[in-house]
């Protein structure tokens, strides 16, 4: 494959998530949720599952435990989750939406899926979809992949990252 292309390539995704990630950004301080905390993915997911633990979320959202805990924090001071002691862990709490939990969790699906929607326009739905197999090789090659330090390629696993295979 020609050195440019590559470039092209890594330049293409690398604005690509720029741009995402600023719209993403304003569309979450517009409903009231600091971006980067992993606040929507967590609504999001609690939106979806009734009661779960910590350790859950954390894995399910891709979040380490120290972030999980004080994005929660934030979450629970807004009165959009409630933890409860887990009956059968004293170290454990359950963690589930409140009404206005639930209420900001559907203005998070609607934005995202508006952005899907942005992300999409202009393809057909096969275009969309092989789109999404190539890019999809991409993660894989990324998650088997290889770290740059040094310029070398050096193989490592993130467990939380094999989630995404």
């Amino acid at each position: 494959m020609k050195e440019n292309i590559k470039q092209e390539l890594r330049e293409v995704l690398f604005q690509i998530e720029l741009i995402k990630r600023k719209r993403v950004q304003e569309f979450l301080l517009r409903i009231g949720l600091t971006p980067g905390q992993g606040q929507a993915r967590i609504l999001a997911f609690l939106d979806s599952h009734s009661s779960v633990t910590q350790r859950e979320i954390s894995d399910a959202c891709m979040l380490d435990v120290t972030t999980m805990s004080r994005t929660l924090d934030k979450l629970e001071k807004q009165g959009l989750i409630l933890r409860e002691r887990d009956p059968g862990c004293r170290r454990s709490y359950q963690i589930s939406l409140t009404g206005a939990g639930r209420k900001k969790a559907e203005e998070v699906q609607e934005g995202f899926a508006e952005l899907e929607e942005i992300l999409c326009a202009g393809f057909r739905e096969e275009e969309a979809a092989e789109l999404t197999e190539q890019l999809g090789k991409v993660r894989k090659n990324l998650l088997d992949g290889h770290s740059i330090p040094n310029g070398k390629a050096d193989k490592y696993k993130n467990e939380k990252m094999n989630d995404f295979k």
